[in-house]
C-alpha cells in the first residue's frame, strides 16, 4: 500500500511462475495489487503476524465492557483480517471496517461472507475524516497501516480523528513499522529481518522492494515518535505488547 495511505500493509510472495511474473520495482497500489498475492505473503513477512492479532483480540476484550451494544471502528480494514477475527470471536459486536481501497474492501467483505459474519460488519470506503458524524465507538484498531501515512502532521491529523471517533475510556490497538532509519541498528535488523524473509520463502526480488519502500513510499517513525503522537493526541496508559523486527503493537486508552 503506497498511495492508499489508510490501507493495510504490503503482501506475500509465493513461489508460482505467476507470483515471479509479477514482481516489480514499480510502486504498489492498492487498486491494482494482486491480492491473493499479498493475503498470502504478509504472513510470511512478519514474524508472529497471527499472534499479533490473536493478543489485538485478547486486550480489545480485557478492555471493552461486556455488554450487547458493542461497536468497533477497524482503520485499513481491507483484506478482512481483523474483521473476520473480531467477528468470530464476537458474535455481539458490531464492526465498522473503513479503507481507501474498493478493491481491498471486496476482499474483506468476501472473508467477512466466507466465515459467516457480515451481519455484524459495516464496510465504508472512506477516510477517518469522513466518517459519519456524531458516531462514537467502543474501542479501534489500526493495524500496519500508520507508515504509509506520509509525514508527522498526516500521521497526527490521522490519530486526532481517531480519538474523536472514540469514547472516553476505549482502547485503541495501533501496530506499525516503527523504525529510526538513522539508527546503527537499522542495518542490522534488516539484514536479520531479510534473512527471516527468505528462508520463509519470499524472493530476493520482493525483499528488496519490501526495504526500497521503507524509505520511500512508507514513513516509519521511531517507536518513541509514535508513543509521543499517541499521548498528543489524546491517548494515555500507552503499552508495547508486540515486537517483531521494526513491527511493533501498542495498547493505548483514549483519555
Amino acid at each position: 500500500m503506497t498511495d492508499h495511505i489508510y490501507g493495510t500493509c504490503n503482501e506475500k510472495c509465493n513461489e508460482s511462475t505467476d507470483y515471479k511474473q509479477s514482481v516489480d520495482r514499480s510502486p504498489m497500489s492498492w487498486d491494482t495489487a494482486d491480492i491473493h498475492r499479498y493475503e498470502q505473503s504478509i504472513t510470511l513477512k512478519i514474524p508472529g503476524y497471527a499472534h499479533m492479532h490473536d493478543l489485538m483480540d485478547k486486550l480489545l476484550t480485557a478492555s471493552i465492557a461486556d455488554n450487547n451494544d458493542i461497536s468497533v471502528l477497524i482503520t485499513g480494514a481491507g483484506g478482512g483480517k481483523e474483521i473476520t477475527l473480531l467477528g468470530k470471536a464476537h458474535p455481539d459486536w458490531q464492526l465498522t471496517g473503513m479503507d481507501t481501497s474498493q478493491r481491498m474492501l471486496k476482499l474483506a467483505e468476501k472473508r467477512a461472507e466466507e466465515v459467516g459474519v457480515m451481519n455484524q460488519v459495516k464496510l465504508l470506503p472512506v477516510t477517518i475524516e469522513q466518517l459519519p458524524e456524531g458516531q462514537v465507538y467502543d474501542g479501534a484498531t489500526s493495524m500496519l497501516m500508520l507508515h504509509f501515512i506520509q509525514g508527522l502532521e498526516a500521521k497526527k491529523s490521522f490519530l486526532m480523528h481517531l480519538a474523536k471517533k472514540l469514547k472516553p475510556g476505549a482502547p485503541l490497538i495501533i501496530a506499525a513499522v516503527n523504525a529510526d532509519l538513522h539508527s546503527p541498528a537499522y542495518p542490522v535488523m534488516m539484514r536479520a529481518w531479510k534473512k527471516h524473509m527468505l528462508q520463509a520463502g519470499v524472493l530476493a526480488e520482493e525483499w528488496e522492494r519490501f526495504a526500497t519502500s521503507l524509505s520511500q513510499t512508507s514513513d516509519p517513525v521511531s517507536a518513541e515518535t509514535l508513543v509521543s503522537l499517541l499521548t498528543e493526541c489524546g491517548f494515555s496508559r500507552i503499552t508495547r505488547y508486540f515486537g517483531a523486527f521494526w513491527v511493533e503493537g501498542y495498547y493505548a486508552i483514549r483519555d
